[in-house]
């Protein structure tokens, strides 16, 4: 359990004696849940804090009006809620599905509380994941412009993805991406064949598929 913890990074710093009172003094629920089992639901209330320690697990985020949606491979061991523990939207951003037997890690907002007000490093690494995400938000937003249906595309779907690497399913009809584009269904779809064609993605039944991420976006395309 002590190796387990100071892997992650809520814990990272924290002295063996830290750790030790930690564990004598506070509740930390562990848990194995089934194949899929739903860890958090998308809008409903974040209560705790969910550390994902191993197994397979779905992150899926709808849109607004639950008409599409982007599921992606959560890279573990991770921890989901913190951003919304706290605050003023206290509702989970997205789902968790477990798609396999999954070891996971519950903190309650009393036990979370609990540790940042008595240990620093603890509270440190809060401030750090906090602040960092933050940041990666707020750098998208001053990219520079694609050019190009096709960089379009992928900027549309960079700002839709949690993590911009490992595998992603868009459940999208090529209509609404192009409602979201501003482009013509037909234009819409000669970019997504072309982009199948070099390898990025993969065209099925209402979804498109990006088994890598990372390699969609290094890919420089012709303006």
């Amino acid at each position: 359990m002590f190796d387990t913890l100071l892997s992650l990074p809520l814990f990272q710093g924290l002295s063996p004696d830290d750790l030790t009172r930690i564990l004598e003094s506070t509740r930390l629920d562990f848990d194995t849940v089934g194949q899929g089992t739903c860890l958090m639901k998308q809008d409903h209330p974040c209560e705790a804090l969910t550390y994902v320690l191993q197994g397979d697990v779905a992150l899926t985020t709808q849109s607004a009006d639950r008409s599409w949606s982007v599921e992606e491979t959560l890279a573990v061991p991770a921890v989901a809620g913190l951003d919304v523990l706290y605050g003023r939207r206290r509702n989970y951003r997205y789902s968790l599905t477990a798609r396999e037997e999954t070891r996971v890690l519950h903190m309650d907002k009393r036990t979370v509380g609990a540790l940042v007000a008595y240990f620093e490093v603890f509270r440190i690494n809060v401030l750090n994941m906090l602040t960092s995400s933050i940041a990666r938000r707020e750098q998208l937003t001053w990219l520079p412009a694609e050019i190009g249906l096709e960089g379009r595309i992928r900027s549309f779907m960079k700002t839709h993805v949690e993590h911009p690497a490992g595998q992603k399913v868009f459940y999208i009809s090529q209509l609404q991406l192009g409602n979201y584009l501003g482009e013509d269904k037909r234009r819409i779809s000669k970019a997504l064949h072309h982009m199948q064609e070099t390898g990025l993605l993969r065209l099925e039944r209402r979804s498109i598929a990006v088994p890598h991420f990372e390699e969609l976006m290094k890919h420089e395309f012709n303006n």
